[in-house]
């Protein structure tokens, strides 16, 4: 066979397997005549989940958290000599004490006396001067008599009577009476000092000092502790509008298996450099909390109105939900009020709004027509 043959022959070849190829692919591409009884199927909605959410009153909720110290703190110091004995509770760290109940408690005795005894002196030389009183001031000796009466060695001096004839002031202040009275009151003041009762309820810390031990002016006895404590954290600016002094907060710590409850006593009107945002101090009351506690709250502030709560993720970065209008999904421009942790506030939306709920991909659908799950 010749060459020319050949090529004429792979020729022939060639364009009926491109013949073949080109039947194939309009077979493909081409739809065919429906047969008897088909029907022709139109592309569905997109089934897409939807929510509704009320229009109404929703409180703002701030984030905070910080570690707690006690507001009230004293440290205990002796400020006379004796020897200690027990008050009402044994003087141990730990112990607690409610407010008015003695703390410790010195011995007294010596001290007692000694003022029980100027008492008696002051008594008596009250009494020597009720004749010249008679004779001089005749219209007051009932008034001093009364007064000598009163006065008990063993008990606190009654009130001085006043006076107010500069002649009557000018006799006692020659017979020194008002110097034993002042001294008197001066030695009672020192005799309450050998008694230290406990300011407010609250725990004594770090006591030291053991019943029988002569304690000295100026020695340390420990620290008491109440139970008011005070937590200081820091908010933004764009939250401060929302609270103010009383808003309450919500506490807890994974130390403590309850929830606590304080308040807001002040805020700071300066700036902290670190953090650019102001101090916020907590008072809260409770018998569970230690100095360098870490707690985090939850502060309850204003109440805003006709605002919608949603989460987060329905929110765009333009400020926009996607709901439904007229069976086509559709981007609607709502005005966010305040970002809570996982919600937000905002204005702009109905309680008959269908807002679609936003997934990977379903910011495409605007303009598609869809249809709401069941």
């Amino acid at each position: 066979m010749s060459t020319s043959k050949k090529r004429q022959r792979y020729t022939a070849y060639a364009a009926t397997a491109a013949i073949l190829v080109i039947t194939v692919l309009l077979m493909l591409l081409l739809p065919g005549e429906p047969e008897a009884g088909e029907t022709i199927q139109e592309n569905p909605d997109r089934l897409v989940n939807v929510k509704t959410f009320e229009t109404g009153s929703y409180p703002t909720e701030i984030r905070i958290t910080g570690r707690v110290t006690s507001v009230d703190r004293i440290e205990l110091f002796s400020e006379v000599q004796g020897v200690l004995v027990s008050g009402d509770r044994p003087f141990r760290t730990g112990n607690r004490f409610r407010k008015g109940e003695v703390l410790v408690r010195l011995d007294d005795t010596e001290a007692a006396f000694e003022l029980a005894s100027s008492r008696s002196r002051f008594q008596s030389a009250l009494s020597a001067m009720l004749p010249e009183i008679r004779l001089d001031f005749s219209d007051r000796f009932e008034v001093w008599a009364s007064y000598v009466d009163d006065i008990n060695p063993i008990e606190p001096l009654p009130e001085f009577p006043e006076i107010t004839d500069r002649t009557e002031r000018f006799f006692f202040s020659a017979n020194d009476i008002f110097g034993q009275y002042f001294s008197i009151r001066s030695a009672e003041s020192r005799l309450e000092k050998f008694t230290i009762k406990a300011p407010f309820n609250g725990e004594l810390r770090m006591a030291d000092a053991f019943p029988g031990t002569l304690i000295s002016p100026g020695v340390k006895l420990g620290e008491f502790f109440g139970d008011t404590h005070e937590l200081e954290s820091f908010v933004s600016v764009s939250d401060l509008e929302f609270i103010e002094p009383g808003s309450p907060v919500k506490l807890q710590s994974p130390a403590i298996n309850e929830e606590l409850t304080g308040r807001i006593t002040r805020i700071g009107r300066s700036v902290d450099p670190g953090t650019q945002a102001f101090p916020v101090f907590v008072e809260i009351q409770s018998s569970l909390l230690r100095d360098g506690l870490y707690l985090e709250g939850r502060i309850t502030g204003r109440t805003l109105e006709d605002v919608s709560e949603i989460p987060r993720n329905l929110l765009t970065r333009d400020n926009t939900v996607m709901v439904i209008e007229d069976d086509v999904a559709t981007h609607r421009s709502v005005e966010p009020v305040y970002f809570n942790r996982e919600t937000v506030l905002v204005r702009g939306l109905s309680a008959e709004d269908q807002v679609i709920e936003l997934r990977a991909g379903t910011t495409r659908l605007a303009g598609t027509r869809v249809t709401p799950a069941e």
